[in-house]
């Protein structure tokens, strides 16, 4: 068996270049077919319709908004700015701020009728400070967002939309860059991204984006609100007690509130460390296996990209090839994501090159194998 193994292996080797090719030729084809497919769903979306107008709804109930910022001074008055110009008339805005750059300082000058400022303590968490801040809150409608997040009413009126209108309890929308990120590659490739996992979502889904999401108080209770003590991941928590509760989560995708990307590797690669982190743990927690097999598969994928060069030793040209393929189908993959991202955009913005794109494979690569490593050292493992 083994010398049969061994045989094999010497004529793969002496012909890894013309499987090289065959495998690429394969590669291309795949993917080729794949981009007919994201076409004609380019074509079903069409354009967004007009957001819902609230003038038009049967009732106008309060919407408190309820958000945790630590350590956000840079963003925290545009935010709260922002939430000032959104036209709904019955809207309340309960801040839970803190941090040592003076978020809580600067966030207290506003302070006033509709805007309630708390002061976050250290160690609180974002899952305490959304206690705190649902506890202060009167509205029969809970929307939830984040402290680098610029409201906008064409979101804000999708989010609520289905609700008001008595056809949903929960609703989730999702998020862009700022504007002035629209000039970085990274931040847009993330978004082009984000815009081609909307397309082929369901219209109802499992997760919650904390970004952009609202629900009917009466519905967050029965779920626990926010009792439960969460140190990392807790807009996945939310999003399980509420669909255990018997709830279904409405998905807009089509309703996108501005927040600040990650635009630099450092950033980038805790982020999405975290969020593979967050399905991984939580999963766990929930039973939730398949949840929790995708996250893993994740991480072994990254891991396998990284490592599977060194097989050259063992196996030599064949590794290779098995590695070659495998970058060339997520590199292509990457490009038909982004050019569907930019055509369902259609926003000018600095498009990530083909060079880029190469780059940022690379990124998600180490990124993926190095939440497994966060994953398995303790200080890591629930760091932000």
């Amino acid at each position: 068996m083994i010398g049969s193994l061994q045989k094999a292996n010497q004529l793969a080797n002496r012909h890894a270049g013309k499987l090289f090719l065959l495998g690429l030729a394969g590669v291309a084809w795949y993917n080729w077919r794949l981009w007919q497919r994201d076409k004609a769903r380019l074509a079903e979306l069409g354009q967004p319709g007009p957001p819902p107008d609230w003038r038009e709804w049967p009732e106008l109930p309060l919407v408190s908004v309820l958000v945790a910022a630590w350590n956000e001074a840079e963003m925290i008055e545009q935010h709260i700015e922002s939430f000032l110009l959104l036209d709904y008339p019955h809207k309340e805005l309960i801040l839970c701020a803190g941090g040592e750059d003076g978020t809580y300082e600067v966030a207290r000058r506003h302070a006033g009728e509709g805007v309630v400022i708390l002061e976050q303590r250290p160690g609180e968490g974002k899952q305490g400070a959304l206690r705190r801040c649902h506890s202060q809150a009167r509205g029969e409608i809970i929307y939830l967002t984040d402290a680098d997040c610029i409201l906008a009413e064409t979101s804000f009126h999708r989010t609520l939309g289905p609700i008001l209108e008595g056809r949903e309890y929960v609703v989730t929308g999702d998020h862009r860059p700022l504007d002035r990120q629209l000039t970085n590659p990274l931040a847009v490739y993330q978004w082009y991204v984000n815009r081609y996992v909307a397309a082929r979502t369901p219209d109802h889904v499992g997760g919650l984006k904390g970004a952009n999401c609202a629900v009917r108080r009466d519905a967050l209770e029965r779920a626990g609100a926010f009792r439960d003590d969460v140190l990392i991941g807790t807009d996945y928590h939310l999003a399980r007690t509420l669909l255990d509760a018997g709830y279904r989560i409405r998905y807009d995708r089509d309703s996108e509130v501005q927040t600040e990307y990650p635009d630099n590797i450092v950033d980038y690669r805790r982020e999405h460390s975290r969020w593979t982190r967050n399905i991984i743990g939580h999963s766990l927690r929930f039973r939730e296996l398949r949840a929790m097999l995708a996250g893993l598969l994740t991480v072994c994928v990254g891991s396998l990209m990284l490592l599977l060069p060194l097989s050259f030793v063992v196996i030599r040209g064949v590794g290779l090839v098995a590695w070659g393929l495998l970058y060339a189908h997520t590199y292509l993959s990457r490009m038909r994501y982004a050019t569907f991202g930019k055509r369902r955009t259609g926003v000018k913005s600095t498009s990530p090159g083909p060079l880029g794109l190469a780059a940022y494979t690379w990124l998600d690569f180490f990124t993926w194998a190095s939440a497994g490593i966060d994953l398995l050292a303790p200080r890591r493992r629930r760091r932000w």
